[in-house]
């Protein structure tokens, strides 16, 4: 099988501009994600905490399809940067300034988060709106710079990058349900406006592509660390939090191990891809397929953290779907991307999938602790099948295709 490799290395100052007779060579280079890409993603680290701690404020259908919306508009923000650090040089002074600004609207945005849908509406819309024109600018500025098919398929996705703000900046205007339906609509316009723009002009470089979704994964992971913390604090003297803390990063570790442990080759297939394919590949793979791992990582620490505050009683129906469903949307996005990616059906995470599903109805009857012992069973049972199906790749190194 062929797997990801999503090791991220730091260091990339002092990279040369884009021109027309290096565009090539620049595609497939080395580079990878620099200093100031994470210093930028830090804000993404709070982010995540702001989601789950929006879900957990109000653990309701509403709460949670809230907490989905907030994801999807975070989410499309961290894209469109990831693909401007991508596409473009940062080094510069005036650049670094800039990507420094946009990191301090994004922090505004994600401070109001709590209260995106309520007395914050507005500040959280204004905020994420200076975010994406900066973003924009910096799009427009760079591009007129380089060559002429790549400023005009930036140009064309312009009108998608800012009227997905827009709308919620209108939407703080308005009372639910309706503040919730423009929220909705920026959604649709933000990931639907790069299936409708043509981006085969659009430059890719594999190395660092993959490697600054890596990072992000570890992010989303770190959020589950957290959650699991926090929800052991106040009864860290009791045996079974504290063997639930340990079976939570076991959860996590399978997870962690499911997308990197075993990894290899994915910088080497967006290197063999042509250059018209490889934003699509780059867009559907990372830009999209990416989400439902972010969002099932987010999911299961909200129902680890309630997990673990009520570790003795069966979870309420929301709780356990955020903990079962979680894990299972994690594994079904894995499937995803590795269909995408590399067009094969990885059977293993489908049926650790539907395994995790099928716990649900038990998270809501048996003491939590014993479901986070059956998604760790789960986890490590698919591990241990992978790793004896797969030994020779057990290394993770960069690079082995198999």
């Amino acid at each position: 099988m062929t797997v990801h490799d999503g090791n991220a290395a730091g260091g990339s100052a002092g990279r040369e501009p884009h021109t027309d007779e290096s565009r090539e060579s620049q595609e497939t280079d080395g580079r990878s994600v620099g200093n100031l890409e994470l210093f930028f993603d830090l804000t993404f680290v709070y982010a995540m905490s702001q989601v789950t701690h929006l879900m957990l404020s109000d653990i309701s259908w509403q709460g949670f399809g809230r907490g989905v919306l907030a994801l999807l508009a975070l989410w499309w923000a961290w894209v469109c940067y990831a693909w401007l650090t991508n596409l473009f040089e940062v080094a510069r002074v005036v650049h670094t300034t800039l990507i420094i600004l946009a990191m301090a609207a994004m922090l505004i945005a994600v401070i109001a988060l709590p209260t995106a849908f309520t007395t914050g509406a507005l500040i959280f819309g204004l905020a994420l709106l200076a975010v994406r024109l900066i973003n924009a600018g910096m799009f427009i500025a760079s591009s007129s710079q380089g060559e002429a098919e790549l400023a005009s398929a930036i140009r064309r996705l312009m009108p998608g990058l800012l009227i997905g703000p827009v709308l919620i900046v209108a939407a703080a205007f308005v009372a639910s349900p309706y503040r919730e339906l423009l929220w909705i609509a920026a959604a649709a316009v933000d990931f639907g406006s790069p299936l409708i723009a043509r981006i085969s002009e659009l430059r890719v470089v594999p190395s660092y592509f993959v490697a600054r979704h890596g990072s992000v994964i570890i992010i989303a992971l770190g959020e589950t660390i957290v959650e699991l913390g926090a929800g052991a604090t106040e009864d860290l003297h009791h045996p079974r939090v504290l063997g639930a803390v340990v079976l939570g990063v076991l959860i996590s570790a399978s997870l962690w191990w499911t997308y990197f442990g075993l990894t290899a080759g994915a910088e080497l297939r967006m290197q063999r891809t042509s250059a018209v394919d490889r934003p699509r590949l780059a867009r559907d793979a990372y830009s999209y397929l990416h989400l439902p791992l972010v969002a099932g990582i987010i999911f299961f620490a909200v129902g680890a953290r309630v997990s673990i505050e009520h570790i003795g009683e069966p979870l309420a129906p929301l709780p356990a779907l955020a903990l079962t469903g979680g894990v299972a949307l994690f594994y079904a996005g894995e499937v995803a991307y590795r269909w995408r990616d590399h067009h094969q059906l990885v059977v293993d995470r489908l049926l650790a999938a539907a395994a995790c599903l099928l716990t649900f109805p038990v998270a809501t009857s048996v003491p939590a602790v014993l479901s986070l012992t059956i998604l760790t069973a789960i986890g490590i049972l698919r591990l241990a099948w992978e790793l004896w199906r797969r030994p020779q790749i057990g290394t993770g190194r960069a690079g082995t295709v198999q």
